[in-house]
């Protein structure tokens, strides 16, 4: 498709005018982190209700480049659990999953004790999101070892079933293959955390329901809180520059060809007033079957690279299930922006209250324990500059390379933090909201025992961090386990959460006395401060 000189020329001039408006919009919004809203187009009235019909909200934008079943990082199989990300325990293999396992065995116990389990019922680990499977060969390993040692240990194991759950049928066979030679004491099988009934029977299962930075890998609604306005949620307008579109066209059959211009002109005609831009938008359904049609393709990671995003800010209110979360934790919301008198951009993750209440529904007895990073309230919605979205992969070594090749400059000027960078070929992750787990909890029926830093799992456990295991020096990564090590033993952003199902047991008590709040800054407002909330407040709940 030629694109002629005028076009481009009235379609830069289009982008000028808008980057104008919008860095004017932008200001007039005193939004506290605005560096995180990217490439905004502003839509006229009339047009807003219609841009659900032709582009992604970014929690659909999110879920397609991390888990559509051909292009998704994680559904393909992509993810690189050395090169993009490592967690605790992979680098901290075998101490982490022991630790873990001395938990649960005084779950288990407590339960046979009470009476909430008896001698012929299975203890089912069930654990989600379970990555390459190593925490479960970790506890597996674990039980066996002790089984040999000691009668309580053997009984524990006789009982305990280890089921790995996971959303990613590549991931899932991974967990099986490493796992395989545990029989049938280990099981993959695949579900959806967020969607935990469709497979699994309500009330089947007593044990422990575990996950281990599983919630921040959830897809997120990206939503803009004003000081004046209606809350807004980001729709994401996919793009690829004309230039980058006639190399691209050449790839893809004259059919998708077809329905990529055919969408590209009526998003003109819709939303720019039939004025050509540039770039050759895509409707959700062209980006998804372009990625889908090239994923096999030599040039599929140069094609995605290629790809451009632009944000459409719109009222929440067209999200229903959003809107209904806005209303319930209307007062908090407004507390915190009316506190420090600016807008915010916040990454709201529904998929946090579905697990909680998928985890308290196939709990029969048992616990929830979910490690992950993330805050309360006061962290996740905090005037303290933090990225609560990262990248990680290809993208994120790019920037941080790119940061420390220059002299003293600080790596906060450089974005790390771009879901837009190289889609499909990062990991998108979001802080995990503690606070929002708690409180659903406790409305489907499960109580919080224990909330802190993630060094607690070390207590009441016989797990020692100051030998390297022979397995890290075989691998020459001693270092690395020492500094994960150290990093572990640290008060940080990594934090576990023990929560207990109604009427299990009483006698169960997590090891640690230093547990961290939950509650909002009880900081009182001031009456400006107080006026201006409840006006938020107002707007939150729709009135």
């Amino acid at each position: 498709m030629e694109i002629p000189l005028t076009r481009i020329i009235i379609a830069f001039a289009l982008i000028a005018l808008t980057s104008s408006v919008d860095a004017l919009q932008t200001n007039a919004r005193r939004i506290r982190n605005a560096h995180e809203i990217y490439r905004e187009i502003t839509v006229d009235l009339e047009s807003v209700g219609k841009v659900k019909d032709y582009f992604p909200a970014f929690r659909e934008y999110q879920d397609l480049v991390m888990f559509h079943p051909k292009f998704g990082y994680y559904s393909s199989g992509r993810v690189s659990f050395t090169d993009d990300y490592q967690t605790f325990p992979i680098v901290l293999a075998p101490a982490f999953g022991n630790m873990i396992a001395e938990h649960l065995f005084q779950m288990w116990g407590g339960m046979r004790q009470s009476g909430a389990l008896n001698d012929k019922e299975p203890f089912t680990i069930a654990e989600f999101g379970a990555g390459n499977g190593a925490m479960a060969e970790s506890i597996l390993d674990y039980l066996q070892a002790q089984a040999g040692r000691n009668p309580q240990w053997a009984a524990f194991a006789r009982q305990a079933v280890y089921a790995c759950y996971d959303r990613s049928p590549a991931l899932n066979e991974v967990q099986k293959a490493r796992n395989r030679r545990f029989g049938s004491r280990f099981e993959g099988r695949l579900a959806d955390a967020t969607d935990l009934t469709a497979t699994i029977k309500p009330g089947s299962l007593k044990g422990v329901v575990l996950s281990n930075e599983l919630p921040d890998a959830f897809s997120v609604h990206k939503v803009l809180l004003t000081t004046t306005d209606a809350p807004s949620v980001a729709y994401v307008a996919p793009s690829v520059p004309a230039s980058s579109w006639r190399r691209i066209r050449a790839l893809v059959s004259p059919a998708l060809a077809a329905d990529v211009e055919a969408g590209d002109a009526a998003i003109e005609k819709v939303f720019f007033k039939g004025v050509a831009a540039a770039d050759v938008y895509l409707t959700r359904s062209t980006f998804s079957a372009l990625l889908e049609t090239l994923i096999t393709h030599s040039e599929y990671t140069t094609v995605a690279t290629a790809l451009e995003f632009h944000e459409i800010y719109v009222p929440a209110s067209n999200v229903p299930e959003l809107a209904a979360h806005l209303r319930r934790y209307a007062p908090v919301y407004a507390e915190v922006v009316a506190r420090h008198n600016e807008g915010i951009v916040t990454y709201i993750n529904l998929g946090v209250e579905q697990m909680i209440q998928g985890s308290a529904q196939i709990l029969r007895a048992g616990y929830v324990m979910t490690i992950d990073y993330g805050s309360s309230w006061n962290g996740i919605l905090a005037n303290d500059g933090s990225r609560h979205l990262r990248t990680y992969g290809p993208a994120h070594r790019a920037a941080s390379a790119q940061a420390n090749s220059i002299e003293n400059d600080s790596t906060d000027n450089i974005q790390t933090s771009d879901p837009y960078d190289r889609p499909t070929l990062n990991d998108l992750t979001t802080d995990v909201n503690f606070s929002l787990l708690d409180v659903e909890g406790r409305q489907a029926g499960l109580r919080t025992l224990f909330y802190g830093s993630q060094k607690a799992l070390q207590s009441g456990t016989s797990i020692s961090l100051d030998q390297v295991p022979d397995r890290a020096r075989r691998d020459n990564l001693a270092d690395k386990f020492i500094s994960w090590a150290s990093d572990f033993r640290a008060a940080s952003v990594y934090k576990v959460m023990i929560q207990q199902k109604e009427g299990t047991d009483g006698r169960y008590r997590f090891p640690d006395d230093d547990p961290e709040p939950l509650e909002l800054s009880t900081v009182p407002l001031s009456p400006a401060q107080r006026e201006l909330a409840s006006a938020i407040e107002k707007r939150l709940a729709g009135r």
